[in-house]
């Protein structure tokens, strides 16, 4: 139907404008104005995706029942915490603004799931581009004019307008797996490999600008496993095509190194001066320096536990997001590792949950044979939610999460 193609068109291009959102929302925020329009774009986004969904007609499937239990268990909670802690009802709204964003991860494949007949990997491609021509401009353009902010103090990284320093490092991240993946199709590849290569370098630049320890190790790594796939693994049907990624890659090297060599050392600085900066916040503690004190944070937020009356119940329901910060603040009030933060906010029954959500996309990506990438892009996100946080509870990587889960998800609907 012609109404079902522009609902489809009008949901795509709204998951294409957030970073657009995201910039100028960081825009508002540096310059001292409370305009919240970030939280008016992810509302309005939420309400067309059940907009579209109910006036079509919903149709009951896996991701349905788990949408159901996710929403029904941690809304739940949440009330369950306002009675049993007496805090009021602003608090529940801003403990609900938390799970609206976990539930966005859900939302936008559920979405996708019910317009499936309209979806093609083409058009996710295409849209992943956009996506991350929109993400690259965000920060490299006010890197280039000289607006923004400092990733940690006025020296160590940039993350332009950008206020979510994780958040964005794993949203070029996902980015960068996706236009690697884009490269080694060869037969289906849509966009043209020149394009493409030049996309994946402005993505690790972009990693080299943002300083973080996390997004600049997961980028190399990437890179050398591209190398060895290229070199050892890669057939093209002609030899200029075997060859072609490595000329534009020599190419590229070779352009950086002798025009881009201010640009590059400028950069490179700033990360050492990053970890100079840490090395000598943490005093030469190698545990906390790796981890960006999150294991210091753990032992906080256990002891808090340990103390609390009554725990017994916090392990089931959790004490919410917003009850742990204005208690303990920075002790123990923010792991920022979101499996435990689950633990500590929502009980056994929120990481329970969060478990259910992972082990459904997984096992979507191993039914009926397995999807090696789409099984890299979860086990990635699992390590990195767990290790760096800033994932399932932020609105910027949520929605890229969830962008990611309906690309799985079509991907696997034309294995099949």
């Amino acid at each position: 139907m012609v109404v079902d193609r522009i609902k489809i068109n009008i949901f795509l291009l709204l998951i294409m404008l957030f970073p657009l959102i995201d910039v100028f929302n960081g825009v508002f925020i540096s310059y001292g104005y409370n305009i919240p329009l970030g939280t008016v774009y992810r509302v309005g986004f939420i309400a067309y995706i059940f907009y579209g969904v109910l006036s079509k007609g919903i149709k009951r499937s896996g991701d349905y029942v788990l949408l159901l239990v996710t929403l029904f268990s941690l809304s739940i909670i949440c009330i369950v915490q306002t009675f049993f802690f007496k805090t009021g009802l602003s608090l529940l709204v801003e403990e609900l603004s938390y799970i609206i964003r976990f539930f966005l991860c859900l939302l936008i494949p559920f979405f996708g799931k019910q317009f499936e007949e309209y979806l093609s990997t083409k058009k996710l491609v295409w849209l992943t581009i956009m996506l991350d021509v929109l993400l690259i401009a965000g920060l490299i353009i006010p890197y280039l004019l000289g607006l923004g902010n400092s990733t940690y103090d006025d020296t160590a990284g940039f993350k332009g307008f950008y206020f979510a320093t994780n958040d964005i490092a794993y949203a070029f991240l996902i980015m960068l797996f996706f236009i690697g993946w884009f490269l080694i199709q060869r037969e289906k590849r849509v966009i043209p490999a020149g394009v493409l290569i030049t996309l994946y370098f402005l993505n690790m630049y972009c990693l080299l600008i943002l300083g973080t320890k996390s997004g600049l190790l997961a980028g190399v790594l990437y890179s050398i496993y591209l190398l060895f796939y290229f070199l050892f693994y890669y057939r093209s049907r002609t030899l200029y095509g075997q060859f072609f990624i490595f000329e534009f890659l020599l190419g590229m090297l070779f352009f950086l190194l002798m025009k881009g060599k201010e640009l590059l050392l400028e950069s490179l600085s700033s990360v050492i001066a990053r970890f100079a900066y840490f090395r000598t916040l943490y005093q030469d503690d190698l545990p906390r320096l790796l981890l960006s004190s999150r294991n210091v944070y753990l032992q906080d937020a256990a002891a808090n536990f340990l103390q609390l009356p009554k725990n017994q119940y916090v392990f089931w329901f959790g004490a919410g997001f917003e009850n742990r910060w204005n208690w303990y603040g920075r002790k123990g009030g923010l792991i920022e590792m979101d499996f435990f933060d689950m633990f500590f906010s929502y009980g056994i029954i929120g990481t329970l949950v969060l478990l259910a959500v992972m082990g459904y996309f997984l096992n979507l990506a191993v039914q009926r044979g397995v999807n090696k990438f789409c099984v890299f892009l979860l086990l990635f996100t699992i390590i990195y939610s767990f290790l760096v946080g800033h994932v399932f509870f932020s609105a910027l990587s949520a929605t890229v999460f969830g962008f990611m889960c309906l690309f799985i998800q079509e991907i696997k609907k034309e294995q099949t």
